[in-house]
């Protein structure tokens, strides 16, 4: 590496660094207990949560049927179709007159009994420790600021990418001046570079860590920063992926949006799972895809007339599936469109992977685990970063 452009990296990745450090660090602290987002909101609010088993659980449809009777003025806005032995259904709901809405926005039932267990608003952390883990959440990707946060998250991980090829590269050795007194090539040169000196001192126990600990890694850090793009910033990641070949996610709904208001839709819950689960068979049919246990949900969308119908095939990649989709008119049942998991183009599928990742969604609690200690990774390197430039600071004002 010639030296006159290692300096000119060092200082992009300084600033860049020093830019996202906070960022990153609250991010990776936060990932670390999200990894076990499921387990943890279960412990903490068991009577939300958790629900006796029976032998014969009602319908998820039909119960969302019956409490939409019990408040007046309550849309469903996402209503998961699959239950969970021992635990409640929760339901996404919305109000018709904000003005007068109530302060909560998830509603949780017991599949059983039909009984409802209680609500919160998600992420409302003054309603108390039921809402912890919805508000890490929140802090995890947002900072808890809603859209500007989400927004500052976006960009800090934007910066994220660009700075993992710009600290890869500076750990390679740098170009020799002289010829060395015994042969030595490139990869020998790099491998102090993957080091760590436990017995040196605090300074050089920093740098190794910041450096080795980044360079170990360092595929891992790629997939979480490149998926915080995807999450984030949907404006700059999105294109990026379709000029790679991805499909547009929001082509499913494109043209249906209704420009008067209608009322409440012909099909009812129960009438709108029955015509997902039929359209799935057939779509999926069609398509010589094989459709798999797991998880299916239902999104009433009023704005455009439809409802979203979420399945799981053999091609979905994250454990709990329903990442295949179709859309069909919430009167007349008529198909608007379909997404299968199987069939989508490579650049899509990148991105599943990479989100599932991200999530903890995939190989179970090993992969868990690995994301736990990739959080505290990441904010370990956030603080060896900020260490090191505070030391050479010092050492600057000192020399001048």
């Amino acid at each position: 590496m010639p030296v006159m452009a290692r300096k000119v990296w060092v200082v992009v990745h300084r600033w860049a660094g020093l830019s996202i450090a906070l960022f990153v660090a609250i991010a990776g602290l936060t990932g670390t207990a999200l990894a076990w987002e499921d387990s943890i909101e279960a412990a903490i609010a068991p009577q939300l949560l958790r629900a006796p088993p029976c032998d014969a659980p009602r319908d998820a449809a039909s119960l969302a049927q019956v409490v939409l009777g019990h408040h007046p003025g309550m849309r469903i806005t996402y209503l998961p179709l699959t239950l969970t032995p021992g635990r409640s259904l929760r339901v996404r709901v919305g109000w018709s007159d904000a003005g007068q809405a109530p302060d909560w926005d998830e509603l949780f039932i017991d599949p059983c009994t039909g009984r409802e267990l209680g609500h919160r608003r998600w992420g409302d952390i003054t309603q108390g420790v039921s809402n912890l883990m919805p508000f890490v959440y929140r802090l995890h990707y947002s900072l808890a600021l809603g859209s500007y946060g989400t927004l500052l998250m976006g960009l800090a991980a934007l910066v994220w990418t660009f700075d993992c090829f710009v600290g890869f590269y500076l750990t390679f050795p740098l170009r020799a001046v002289r010829p060395a007194p015994q042969p030595s090539g490139w990869l020998s040169r790099w491998k102090p570079a993957w080091t760590i000196r436990w017995g040196a001192s605090s300074h050089k126990l920093t740098f190794d860590l910041h450096r080795a600990g980044g360079l170990w890694v360092w595929p891992i850090l790629l997939v979480f920063a490149l998926s915080s793009v995807a999450f984030n910033l949907p404006t700059v990641y999105g294109p990026a992926a379709r000029a790679l070949g991805a499909r547009d996610d929001a082509a499913l709904l494109a043209g249906r949006v209704s420009e008067t208001p209608r009322g409440a839709p012909k099909l009812g819950l129960e009438a709108a799972e029955r015509r997902g689960q039929e359209l799935a068979r057939q779509e999926a049919q069609r398509a010589h895809v094989a459709l798999a246990p797991g998880l299916r949900w239902l999104w009433p969308v009023p704005g455009s007339r439809a409802y979203v119908y979420g399945f799981t095939t053999r091609g979905t990649i994250a454990e709990e599936g329903g990442s295949s989709r179709l859309a069909f008119d919430s009167d007349t049942g008529q198909l608007i469109g379909t997404q299968l998991a199987d069939t989508a183009p490579p650049a899509s599928r990148f991105t599943d992977w990479i989100e599932a990742l991200h999530m903890a969604r995939v190989f179970g609690p090993a992969w868990q685990l690995a994301v736990s200690a990739m959080g505290l990774a990441v904010t370990m390197l956030s603080i060896t970063g900020v260490l090191l430039w505070a030391k050479k600071r010092r050492a600057r004002r000192a020399r001048r």
